[in-house]
């Protein structure tokens, strides 16, 4: 039997109470039950252990000080002394603070721990010469060391200040003699008052003084290397007035602190009033230079030369800003662009076309939403794309997971039976190919309904673990849950996994009531033995619950494997502490050093989470080194799964803003920002959005089959031509190399901006676009896609209609161009051929090659016709007439456009 977890709940329990041990008893249940007790045990041990060490560190040291200034006070009046309401009053006061201390290192456990467990990188910083791994595990902690020094000491000299003050009032207070009939005060100055002030008194507040001047000149000494990570100027880390000034500056303002310090601590021997005046007037003289001095000198001195003496520095945040953000092996190639779309790039690279993405994933959910939901109680909470073997082909698709949302249950049906009990998960996927779409504008379905049927197999398609379920269900109870609907009603099943904690028996049954609140636990007759108990069962949620030292992207993505569906997500380990690194925002703070260190792998039936390591850097090989249990290498993870990990968006989005400037590696370039890039925009639903990558499968260049890859194309700075591209490659031995292609200087290839207002200023999309968002329409314009093919780059933007109400997105028309020509047809294949201008073959078998003004009229003439028909059906013959009209005027010029290319 384990009594570690017994010995540490009883530890909780006699510091505690009640409450709490049963919120770390059943947290122990729960990671037991995901196979982590370790990791648990393992951080509840190190924050006890540093509670009690910190805790005790503070109470000792401040009642020590306060038996110091009561054995002082007790000498100096000795019987004389009373009893006053302040002696009640500081010990509890100080077992608070102490218990404030205690806790308040315990939850940075993180950094103390890390810092007794460093691993070293290997890389040195260019200034001190120090392992990065100083900045990275052994700063924190010395920074933490000294604020707790600091507070502690500072806090003891107040308590006994205030407690001499307190008790020795009239011994302090100056003495007055009679001189020629008046009262005048005797050394009623700092040297009368040391003078009044008992030897033992004075010593121990010097002490005191002193040891905080220390804990000050070693701050300092930390504050050196905290101009590496200085955000001023235009060098982020220390420049060249950092380096020849503040840095010697900080280090004789240590060294005067330091001999203040010691001078203060003799001066309670010495009771010289001009020590503590000139020592501390010496400190804050220093600190006000130290913080002109540097600034004067950067613009006396450096300014005027400021590229030349700046060089090295702006050099070492190229290099290390390239570091730190995982840019330093980019592989910069050239793109030789010719221009004008060929017929064979396109034969050359059927197998891209194949794979293009037509459907916008923000359109598509809403697809689904509509005609795959089924039930008001399944929720589609997101739609991502993925690729798969498929019939021998390699093949991109989008997938949204069919979850349950119990919040759109009538309300008369929101019992607590249905919503714990009952309506417990969700059922099935729904996939779709990413360049198909059926007459009518919806996708072509390869995995569907309710049982899931196409060409994936899935076995198991139980979501018990997912996105959106957040709060706990009880399942193998005496009550079957729903399992999934069908036409001849519901069906309902058991759980059959191995998810959750077991509540096996009365007391853990009474240990959750008190945790959730909720009596049921109890007095409910459907909760069994073998009942088990689900919760923290939001993807996200239960990962960072595990491993909460990591960063975690917020979408995962689902995939199928194995018959069932398992979720991918990305974590990352980050730091503010790699030196010479720019600083980067974040929701979870600046950072200025990021890696994708881990692939999270969740089991959306049995809740299993693994951790798969993707990189050899210092942090994650630390946490490796401290959760043993934790972490699995790469090789480790089942090859299925390696074929859908793909480069993360979020950390590929951080990269890329700063790949905006450092790309530039020139020191010259960097520092005139002349080859400054921007991220394009793009039209949505009538706003302008940044461009987001996106991912697509293409062929790159040298390569003889496509790959996966996450794109990013770039215009330079208030500029809107496309001036480079960046891939992130995803497949296989390639996954994580970053492809930089740079389009030629002399040519303009047209941004993605350019496109949209190309597309705007086209006469026929333009009115074909005001006629669809009349009666009760919109029109919905999904990415702008730029795929490069050969030596061209092909545009694509799919228009989608919507109806105002009950939205179901229709994908109506794709446009499509080579930058000098564009065209909007019904599909992208007769899009492509009227772009290359292709002959269309007649029944006849005569070719003829139809102009783009009779293909887009036939279009017009088309909308009009549908109209006319819902007029029809809705017995409006007015309308209908008015439609036919403008069919009958259409038609008239397509014959006529014709004619004249017979003629020709």
């Amino acid at each position: 039997m384990n009594l570690k977890p017994i010995f540490i709940l009883m530890l909780i329990a006699v510091f505690f109470g009640l409450g709490p041990s049963v919120a770390y008893y059943t947290e122990y249940l729960w990671f037991d039950s995901v196979g982590y007790a370790s990791v648990f045990l393992s951080i509840l041990s190190w924050q006890i252990t540093i509670f009690l060490i910190s805790a005790l560190l503070v109470l000792g040291f401040l009642y020590a000080n306060i038996r110091i200034a009561r054995s002082s006070i007790k000498n100096i009046l000795g019987n004389e002394e009373k009893k006053t309401d302040i002696d009640g009053f500081i010990l509890p006061a100080v077992v608070i603070l102490s218990l404030i201390f205690g806790i308040y290192m315990s939850n940075r456990w993180e950094p103390i721990i890390l810092f007794f467990n460093m691993v070293p990188s290997g890389i040195e910083d260019p200034i001190f010469l120090r392992d990065i791994s100083f900045y990275l595990f052994q700063l924190p902690f010395l920074e933490l060391t000294r604020t707790f020094l600091l507070s502690i000491t500072a806090l003891a000299f107040i308590i006994t200040g205030v407690l001499y003050l307190y008790k020795l009032e009239q011994v302090l207070e100056p003495k007055y003699t009679i001189d020629d009939d008046e009262y005048t005060p005797n050394q009623n100055d700092l040297e009368g008052l040391l003078s009044r002030t008992p030897e033992s008194v004075l010593v121990h507040l010097s002490v005191l003084l002193g040891i905080i001047t220390l804990i000050v000149a070693y701050s300092f000494y930390l504050n050196r290397f905290e101009i590496l990570f200085s955000q001023e100027g235009i060098v982020s880390g220390a420049g060249y007035a950092d380096v020849h000034v503040r840095l010697p500056l900080l280090t004789i303002t240590a060294i005067i602190c330091a001999l203040v310090g010691f001078g203060l601590m003799a001066n309670a021997r010495l009771k010289n009033s001009k020590i503590p005046i000139l020592g501390i007037s010496a400190i804050v003289i220093m600190i006000l230079i130290t913080s002109f001095a540097p600034a004067a000198y950067q613009q006396i001195k450096v300014d005027p030369t400021e590229l030349q003496l700046e060089e090295p520095y702006l050099r070492y945040n190229i290099d290390y800003t390239r570091a730190g953000f995982g840019l330093q092996d980019i592989d910069t190639r050239p793109f030789d662009y010719e221009g004008e779309l060929t017929r064979s790039a396109i034969e050359n690279n059927q197998d891209v076309i194949d794979n293009i993405l037509i459907w916008d994933q923000r359109a598509l959910r809403n697809t689904y939403r509509q005609t795959q939901q089924i039930r008001t109680y399944y929720e589609f909470n997101d739609v991502e794309t993925d690729r798969y073997h498929v019939n021998g082909e390699y093949r991109q698709f989008m997938i949204g997971v069919r979850e349950m949302d119990i919040t759109n249950l009538d309300p008369s049906a929101r019992t607590w039976v249905n919503e714990r009990l009952v309506y417990t998960h969700g059922f099935g996927a729904v996939m779709n190919t990413v360049n198909e779409k059926t007459d009518d504008g919806r996708p072509v379905l390869a995995l569907q309904d309710i049982p899931p049927r196409g060409d994936f197999e899935l076995t198991n398609p139980r979501i018990y673990f997912g996105e959106l379920t957040t709060d706990y269900k009880i399942v193998n109870s005496d009550l079957e849950e729903l399992d999934y609907p069908s036409a001849e009603g519901n069906v309902f099943a058991s759980y059959e996994g191995i998810g959750g904690v077991q509540l096996e028996s009365f007391f853990r049954r009474v240990a959750y009531m008190m945790r959730f609140g909720d009596v049921n636990f109890i007095l409910s007759q459907y909760i069994t033995d073998q009942s088990r108990i689900l919760y923290d069962h939001q993807v996200n949620q239960r990962s960072s619950k595990i491993a909460p030292f990591l960063i975690y992207e917020s979408s995962p993505y689902p995939v199928i494997h194995d018959g069932k569906i398992f979720w991918i997500l990305d974590a990352y380990t980050v730091s503010e502490k790699y030196p010479y690194s720019e600083k980067y925002s974040t929701r979870a703070g600046d950072i200025n050093y990021i890696r994708n260190s881990v692939k999270v792998v969740i089991d959306a039936y049995e809740g299993t989470v693994d951790y798969y390591i993707m990189e050899d850097e210092p942090l994650i090989n630390t946490y490796a080194m401290l959760f043993p249990d934790l972490f699995k290498p790469y090789e480790q993870m089942p090859e299925n799964l390696k074929s859908h990990i793909r480069y993360p968006k979020q950390y590929f989005n951080v990269q890329m803003d700063m790949y905006r400037n450092y790309h530039m590696t020139g020191v010259e370039n960097f520092y005139n920002k002349e080859d400054a890039w921007q991220i394009p925009s793009e039209f949505y639903r009538g706003r302008t959005v940044t461009m987001e990558p996106y991912y697509i499968m293409t062929r790159l260049d040298g390569e003889e089959d496509i790959e996966y890859i996450l794109m990013q194309p770039f215009t330079p700075r208030n500029r809107q031509n496309m001036i480079a591209w960046v891939a992130a490659r995803c497949d296989g031995e390639n996954y994580g190399q970053l492809v930089h292609y740079e389009f030629p200087k002399d040519r303009l290839v047209y941004g993605p901006n350019q496109i949209e207002a190309r597309i705007d200023q086209d006469p026929l999309i333009s009115e074909l676009f005001t006629l669809w968002g009349q009666q009760g329409s919109s029109v919905i314009r999904g990415n702008l896609l730029v795929v490069p093919l050969d030596s061209s780059i092909l545009y694509i933007e799919p228009v989608f209609i919507s109806a105002d109400q009950g939205e179901i997105p229709e994908l109506r028309r794709i446009i499509v161009s080579s930058g000098e020509k564009l065209y909007m047809g019904m599909d992208l294949e007769i899009s492509l051929q009227v772009l290359l201008g292709d002959e269309i073959i007649t029944e006849d078998g005569e070719q003829v090659q139809i102009p783009g003004d009779a293909r887009e009229l036939a279009s017009r003439a088309l909308e009009h016709y549908n109209r006319a028909q819902d007029h029809l059906s809705n017995g409006d013959w007015a309308g209908y007439g008015q439609e036919m009209d403008q069919v009958s005027n259409l038609l008239e010029q397509i014959s006529q456009i014709m004619t004249e290319v017979e003629e020709q």
